[in-house]
């Protein structure tokens, strides 16, 4: 994985002096070109719901046809949730429930914001102003590889009373409490890229962002609850100076998408010969599996060289946020 040290940054140079009219002043590094995409696979293995206000699952029209669309917090919320639990396992960070994130008068920047700030974004109030952190990784739309048609089914309900009846018992008489859950379909596959931007994330974040994705999870509102429904199939990390517009899932689906598209193995081998001429550098998904299950070995080692990482890293944020916002 050294490899993609040429498109990150050192964890212990994200800061930089800039001189200003009167004084000098710290900011985050600048951005230079880099960037690093990780293109996946996510798999539904059981039903799958994904929508907005609507019954229906959610979509986009493109290339002459309607594909299964989810958005990307679809997938970056329960991740950057995640990541909150992994930096609370190694005493790392994860002050604060995902979502509400707050520095209170008196306090710095470093008691609220952490490792999983720099990946995935946050922002806070402190007095009377708000301190913004823009993610280092961009969560693209998860597109389906098939048509919408060919990937979603829809189940029959009531929420009646508890005896499997339609009978109100306080109102007296049959409630019409009949309803239709849509669903993607297990065995859909779902093409996302979640990228770099402006040589921002450190290696430590890189790691940091596979072991949040992780090898499966639940996802979905509705069915979030069901347990395991969508298992992360890595099919490479694709680095060079510029981003490539090959590597959007948009473009992914015209190249390989269809009715007939084949297994996992079978889609990722295609995609992956498509984007390995197309970048300067590039791993090959089962690389990625493997270094993905050797941190997770390693997060299962108290005390070992992982958490080791994690507590170096924790007192490099302390100094980015303190150095960022505490002037």
């Amino acid at each position: 994985m050294e490899r993609l040290n040429d498109y990150l940054p050192l964890s212990n140079n994200l800061l930089e002096a800039s001189q200003g009219d009167k004084n000098a002043y710290l900011h985050p590094k600048r951005k230079n070109l880099g960037s690093v995409s990780v293109v996946l696979l996510r798999e539904a293995i059981a039903p799958l719901v994904i929508r907005n206000a609507e019954q229906e699952i959610t979509d986009i029209e493109f290339n002459n046809e309607t594909y299964v669309r989810a958005v990307p917090n679809k997938f970056k919320y329960p991740e950057r949730g995640r990541g909150l639990q992994i930096l609370r396992a190694m005493k790392a960070g994860g002050r604060y429930p995902q979502n509400r994130t707050a520095i209170p008068k008196g306090s710095k920047a470093s008691d609220s914001f952490d490792l999983n700030t720099l990946v995935f974004g946050d922002s806070a109030n402190h007095d009377s102003k708000v301190f913004p952190v823009r993610a280092a990784v961009n969560y693209s739309d998860a597109l389906s590889l098939k048509p919408k048609y060919f990937c979603v089914g829809e189940s029959f309900h009531n929420r009646g009373f508890e005896d499997g009846t339609l009978w109100d018992a306080e109102a007296k008489k049959n409630t019409d409490n009949l309803f239709s859950r849509h669903f993607i379909s297990p065995g859909t596959l779902l093409v996302q890229v979640l990228s770099t931007r402006g040589k921002l994330l450190p290696l430590i974040g890189l790691k940091h962002l596979l072991l949040s994705v992780g090898l499966a999870g639940s996802y979905g509102g509705q069915t979030a609850v069901t347990g395991i429904n969508v298992r992360t199939h890595f099919v490479g990390i694709y680095a060079d100076l510029f981003e490539k517009a090959e590597t959007s899932p948009y473009e992914l689906v015209k190249k390989v998408g269809g009715t007939e598209i084949g297994d996992v193995a079978t889609l990722s081998k295609a995609i992956h010969d498509h984007l390995v001429p197309l970048h300067k550098t590039s791993i090959p998904g089962g690389d990625v599996q493997s270094w993905v299950e050797g941190l997770i070995t390693g997060f299962n080692q108290p005390g070992g060289e992982l958490e080791k990482e994690y507590q170096v890293a924790a007192q490099a944020m302390v100094e980015l946020f303190d150095g960022w916002f505490g002037q």
